[in-house]
């Protein structure tokens, strides 16, 4: 818990030092822009994944087996949709993992960055409307998003043996 509060303080400084920034100046086409390292997450962008990715998208999955029945439920999976939201804002800033500069660095990684933020977002409507169909529709969105990203750029460790478990399927919460 302590590390997800830590990232989201992280984002909200970035946000702040973003909006103070002078503008940068251009570098030669072969090498992209450095990166401050104010900018610098203090973890690597799989961590941010297995920690913020992996823990939200699954109770938002599980909504559309199993309805929130309580407004804490419903709180919850709002915080989680939020999770989401935020961890695509903060895979756009490579992390302390050996490829994240490089990866941050690509176009169709930002464009994944955005859709898994987009995505986040469209839950976080989804969930304050209470419409299960949206919060299904926003599942199918997550998978396409996480997959494609991972056909990209995923190593081919599963969460590279940080934080538990693998996400569960239907069977699992009946």
């Amino acid at each position: 818990m302590r590390r997800i509060m830590r990232l989201v303080l992280l984002s909200v400084a970035v946000a702040a030092l973003a909006g103070c920034s002078e503008p940068q100046t251009s570098s030669a086409p072969s090498e992209p822009p450095a990166i401050p390292e104010a900018i610098r997450l203090p973890v690597s962008l799989n961590e941010v994944m297995v920690a913020l990715v992996n823990d939200a998208a699954d109770p938002i999955w599980m909504a559309a087996w199993r309805e929130p029945q309580t407004d804490a439920d419903w709180r919850e999976l709002e915080r989680r949709a939020l999770q989401i939201q935020l961890a695509g804002a903060l895979i756009a800033h490579p992390g302390t993992g050996a490829l994240d500069e490089q990866w941050a660095a690509k176009p169709a990684w930002m464009q994944w960055s955005n859709q898994l933020r987009n995505t986040g977002a469209d839950a976080i409507a989804a969930v304050q409307n209470r419409d299960l169909d949206a919060i299904g529709n926003i599942g199918d969105q997550l998978v396409e998003v996480c997959e494609g990203c991972h056909i990209d750029f995923k190593l081919p460790f599963p969460t590279g043996g940080q934080f538990g478990e693998l996400s569960p399927t239907p069977s699992d919460v009946e």
